[in-house]
């Protein structure tokens, strides 16, 4: 209530200030003119109080704030709330500077880590040369629980890291050598007893440190995912090699790190937009796109993608992540933005290692495809010299997909109209390749097209890339310099909804009023467009990731669940004739954990509708057993 009513005070003599703007004076000297209330009182309190107690009482303030963590750590006294209020002054006080750490840094950061260090140095000796190593290890790992604690309750988000560092070094760092030989000591004893609750500690202490990571990490995830996959990254090899010096590779600690990243990467709780399945498909697509090629050498890109598989491997939702690399790699292939084959091979080679031949059996197909495609237009051009009628008014490509293993393929739900520009090679390719492949079925994807358009109408010469359906609207302009939405419609054959976006993209050299497209709504060429570059890329926006596409491509893991599920259940059936509703369940489970983990309902959802169909029955004794029905 204080806070509330000292925020309203503030703002109430922030609003007299400004209404008295021209009666405004000067407070003491120059300093303090214009400020509002709430920066004028933050500098008086640097200038009267952190300053003149620093400087005439010999640092008092800093003492006491010293003392009082102190005594925190010595579990003591409890720190009142006003000290973390007076380190967060410190920031505040900059905070409108170019340097808004740097009294933080000087009066805080700076001898809170001298003190941080003085004061684990001291303790870490007294507790290991007081006890065993596993109490000694114990200690450890609960005082740096402790210090993560207290860093989020005093310390500035950049003080974390190296806090936390500081205290590693004086407790594991500075005494390695004796931790690893009393370790090794008592791993060949074999005295346990003193390990598993050192296990468990290390664990959560791993797991509480990534998911504070994550959490910082805030919605930065959902605009770029390299953040959050390389800081996971460092902080898994930090612990493994931790694991390496000084618990001598033991398997239980690897499998403690293991455990503990297991449940970093599956926390869909700590921050909601962290789905790591995505966010690791995301970044393999950054890495692997042409528009960030020179950002990395090969070699690192190579490195970075081995590190991210090490991540991949402790995903539980595997076919999420296929299901989002599939359609990023999709869009990569088809738009050529792949900045090499070769790296994106040797990833499919990666998750074919990781998951088997299935799961990668559609990746490797669309690489295959490409491959044909390039050898049916050699194929074309050669049938084009052989037969003139059939030659092609423009430079004309094509890839031709299987429609099964591409998640892009799916047609538009209205009849494109094809420009007449271009109705001649499709006729002649449909005639050539119908010719040499009969029984199979070309279906156009004309929303996947793409073009390069001349524009000859300006004193400067330009080029552009565009979607079909976007050359679909500009050739119009070749006959009128200007039409209504309704009658672009009309022409393009396109659906109000399919055709809004392209043309906001073409808003760069077509005039088009501002607001809601309507039928009546002019559209009109641009007669004084003109721009510095030659050659501009117009589509990249509808290649990009859409909340629309994100959703549909959820909603397909879900219904690929269902089939999968279904498709379990009926091998776990045939096979065993007869089977009680646990074990059945217990089955499909093991059966479907290395893609994902079914929950209980989607299974009985399942085996329901299995019933339904008449796969299964169930026996007139037992309603919690199934027969398989032959």
């Amino acid at each position: 209530i204080a806070a509330e009513s000292s925020s309203m005070i503030c703002e109430y003599l922030n609003r007299l200030l400004l209404k008295n703007n021209d009666k405004r004076q000067t407070v003491g000297d120059g300093r303090y003119k214009r400020q509002t209330i709430h920066a004028l009182a933050y500098l008086i309190w640097k200038e009267r109080v952190v300053y003149d107690i620093k400087y005439k009482h010999s640092d008092r303030l800093m003492h006491q704030i010293f003392e009082c963590i102190r005594k925190d750590r010595d579990e003591e006294d409890s720190v009142p709330e006003v000290v973390a209020e007076v380190i967060k002054s410190f920031v505040e006080l900059n905070s409108l500077t170019e340097s808004k750490h740097q009294l933080y840094i000087e009066e805080f950061e700076k001898p809170y880590l001298n003190k941080t260090r003085q004061y684990y140095e001291r303790e870490s000796a007294a507790v290991i040369a007081n006890g065993s190593i596993s109490q000694y290890m114990k200690a450890a790992c609960e005082r740096l629980e402790q210090e993560v604690t207290r860093n989020k309750k005093y310390c500035d988000e950049s003080s974390h890291n190296t806090t936390i560092k500081e205290c590693e070094t004086q407790y594991i760092a500075v005494h390695q050598s004796r931790i690893h030989s009393e370790f090794e000591s008592m791993i060949s004893s074999e005295k346990f007893e003193g390990v598993n609750p050192l296990l468990e500690i290390f664990e959560r202490y791993i797991t509480n440190i990534g998911q504070e990571l994550i959490a910082r990490m805030g919605n930065s995830i959902a605009k770029d995912p390299r953040e959050y996959v390389e800081s996971l990254m460092d902080h898994h090899v930090k612990y493994m090699n931790l694991c390496h010096k000084v618990f001598i590779n033991d398997p239980a600690f690897v499998a403690a790190v293991d455990k503990a990243f297991r449940t970093i990467v599956n926390d869909v709780n700590t921050n909601p937009l962290a789905l790591a399945p995505e966010v690791l498909a995301r970044y393999c697509d950054v890495m692997l796109k042409k528009t960030h090629k020179g950002s990395w050498s090969e070699q690192e890109v190579e490195e970075k993608l081995n590190r991210m598989i090490i991540l991949f491997k402790y995903i539980d939702d595997k076919d999420v992540y296929q299901k989002f690399y599939s359609r990023m790699l999709a869009k990569r292939l088809i738009y050529g933005n792949s900045a090499s084959h070769e790296a994106e091979a040797s990833m499919i080679s990666r998750l074919k290692s990781s998951c088997g031949v299935e799961y990668t059996s559609k990746l490797q197909k669309m690489f295959t495809d490409i491959t044909i495609s390039s050898d049916i237009n050699s194929s074309f051009a050669d049938f084009a010299k052989r037969n003139p009628m059939s030659a092609s008014t423009v430079d004309f490509s094509i890839l031709v997909l299987t429609a099964g293993a591409w998640p892009l393929t799916q047609a538009s739900t209205t009849e494109f109209q094809l420009p007449t520009e271009l109705e001649r090679n499709v006729s002649h390719f449909s005639t050539f390749y119908n010719g040499h492949h009969s029984g199979r079925k070309l279906t156009w994807l004309w929303h996947l097209s793409k073009a390069d358009v001349k524009l000859n109408y300006l004193d400067k010469r330009y080029e552009f890339s565009v979607s079909l359906h976007q050359l679909g609207v500009l050739l119009l302009f070749n006959n009128a310099d200007t039409y209504s939405f309704k009658d672009i419609r009309e022409h393009t054959g396109l659906s109000e909804q399919e055709l809004r976006r392209p043309m906001i993209d073409l808003t760069v050299f077509l005039v088009i009023p501002v607001g809601t497209l309507q039928d009546e709504t002019q559209i009109n060429l641009n007669m004084n467009f003109t721009n510095k570059r030659n050659k501009i890329k117009v589509s990249s926006s509808l290649q990009a990731e859409t909340p629309q596409e994100n959703d549909a491509t959820r909603k397909a893991v879900d219904e690929d669940r269902k089939l999968y599920l279904q498709a379990s259940i009926v091998r776990v059936m045939k096979s065993r004739k007869t089977l009680m509703h646990n074990l059945l369940v217990k089955e499909v489970i093991d059966q479907a954990k290395d893609r994902f983990n079914p929950s209980i309902p989607m299974i009985k959802k399942c085996i329901e509708q299995l019933l339904d169909k008449q796969y299964l029955k169930r026996t007139k004794e037992n309603k919690d057993k199934y027969v398989y029905v032959e």
